[in-house]
Parts: C-alpha cells; structure tokens; sequence
C-alpha cells in the first residue's frame, strides 16, 4: 500500500492524511479508485497511447474519493427506478401476450410467436437458470409439461431476457401492444431504450463505471429523446439513457420520476460542495444539471 500511495504521489495526486489514504485504498481498491482518478488526468479524456496518468495540479485524492462516492450514490438510487421501471415491463409482457394468446400458456415457445432460434435455445439459454426457483420446482411437481405458463416462467426472467424476448417477437402488432403502453410506437426505438435500461440496470448491479458509462448500442432518437446534439454522444451516454429512464418512469409514475430528479439533484450537490471543478463533466456525461437555488 505503500508504494501505491508512491505511485499517486508521483502523478500529482496530493496526499496529506497517509493513514486516511490507506483507508480509501483498503476500502475502495486502488485498481478500482483508479478509474475515477482518469476525469482529474492532464490529458483527459485519452485512453490511447498518448495518455499519461499524471493529474492536474492541485488534485487531491479526496476529491477522486468523493467521485467514486457520488458514482455509488447514482448507482443505488437508479437502481430502484430501473426496478421499478423492470417491473412493469415485465408485467406488460406478461399481461398482453398472454391475453392474445390466452389458449396458449407456454406461447413463450411457440413457433407461431417467437423466432425460431429463440424457441430452439430457451431450455439451454433461460430456463435452465429458472428450473432451480421454489414457484418453478413446485409447478413442475404438481404439473406436467415442459415449461411453466408464462405467467410464472417470464415473472423470472432477467432483463436481459425480457429484451430479448421482445426483439425475437415474429409479429410487429405484438411488439406494439408492448411499447405503445410506454407510449412509443417506434418497434426498434423501444428496442433501444431496453437495452439502454439493460446496459445501465447492469451496470448499477455489478458495481462498474457508471457517471460516464458508454452505452454499446446507441439510443434512436423518439418520445423519449427528441434529438441529440449533433456531433455529440449523447446516445451512447448516461445522459441519453436519463432520459429513457425519466420517459419510461413518468409512464408509470410521474411523482417516481419527479422524485427520483430531487434525489439526482442532491447527491450531485453534494459532489460539487466537495469538488466544485467538477461540474462541466458531470452536467456533460449525465445531463443533470442543478437548476439554481430560488432567491428568499
């Protein structure tokens, strides 16, 4: 740990409490703090070969600290939205198509419903990590067949499933009766917001990056996005997904959306109240910006 703390001393980062930095290090890792150290870098954001980890004078490794404490606070409160948000997908899958096909309690795996490498990989790909859940083993005890009905099968999928599933629908009418609840009646739009709640929902749960997390598939622009800024990367952004994630919350719950924007607001007070430089690049990657205290 000692040489560690070297390292960083050695790059510009200033440290005055040894002990406390140890702590930090301890605590957070020092691979891990690593990455909130890139935003305070002289030649942020190069990643290449042109990049050095020296920092700009005057950085403090109490002000890299507080980032990572901010990006973990974005972390825990998104991830009860994304739930929130998760659960109503799922339950709108469940409840429409199961209606429509209502003579078919397994239509999850039907060759008139899905895509037939959707249905040929089910067992191997889902179901077999659903097989060891209590509501599943007692079906299948009191029950024939191979599959539960939807209702108890989809109630156990991930959202990684639950996007997939969606995409592998054959009939465009069935993926509208999923995205016109939401009110987006662009089929692949739709397809883009689940995979930006997916990608971000997963990077709430396994701890990664999340202030400037770059999403793999970009966000088409539609009711939730209206446009991008041109030239920009807003699609592939936590600001891009906020927005997703505000459309889709404000279909369930306006007073959930509205709640989560005070509870954004502030956590990202409190890092300014600790590292006042870094505004710029939050309000760039995440699109929060704390509107303005009103005047007594």
């Amino acid at each position: 740990m000692d040489d560690q703390i070297a390292i960083m001393r050695g790059r510009g980062v200033a440290i005055l409490d040894e002990a406390k930095a140890k702590e930090y290090l301890a605590d957070i890792g020092y691979y891990r703090l690593g990455f909130y150290a890139h935003p305070f870098e002289i030649t942020y954001p190069q990643l290449g070969g042109r990049r050095r980890h020296d920092v700009r004078p005057g950085t403090t490794i109490e002000e890299i600290v507080a980032l990572y404490y901010y990006d973990l606070d974005l972390r825990t409160l998104l991830n009860r939205y994304l739930s929130r948000i998760e659960v109503s997908i799922r339950t709108t899958i469940i409840y429409e198509l199961s209606m429509k096909y209502s003579s078919d309690p397994t239509w999850f795996v039907s060759p008139f419903v899905m895509a037939p490498d959707f249905v040929s990989s089910f067992n191997r790909e889902v179901y077999v990590h659903l097989r060891s859940k209590p509501t599943i083993i007692r079906h299948h005890n009191k029950y024939y067949g191979s599959y539960a009905p939807a209702w108890k099968t989809i109630e156990f999928m991930t959202m990684g499933n639950l996007e997939v599933l969606y995409d592998k629908l054959l009939l465009d009418t069935d993926k509208r009766l999923i995205c016109k609840r939401y009110n987006e009646f662009a089929i692949n739009t739709f397809k883009s917001y689940l995979s930006a709640i997916r990608e971000v929902r997963n990077a709430c749960a396994h701890g990664n990056v999340l202030y400037g997390i770059r999403l793999s598939s970009g966000i088409i622009s539609g009711a939730a996005c209206r446009s991008f800024t041109p030239g920009a990367s807003e699609h592939q952004t936590l600001n891009g997904a906020l927005r997703v994630i505000d459309f889709m919350l404000r279909q369930i719950s306006v007073n959930r959306a509205n709640e989560m924007w005070d509870e954004l607001y502030k956590v990202t007070e409190g890092l300014y109240s600790k590292v006042p430089s870094i505004r710029s690049l939050i309000e760039l990657n995440t699109g929060i910006v704390v509107p303005p205290k009103p005047k007594n």
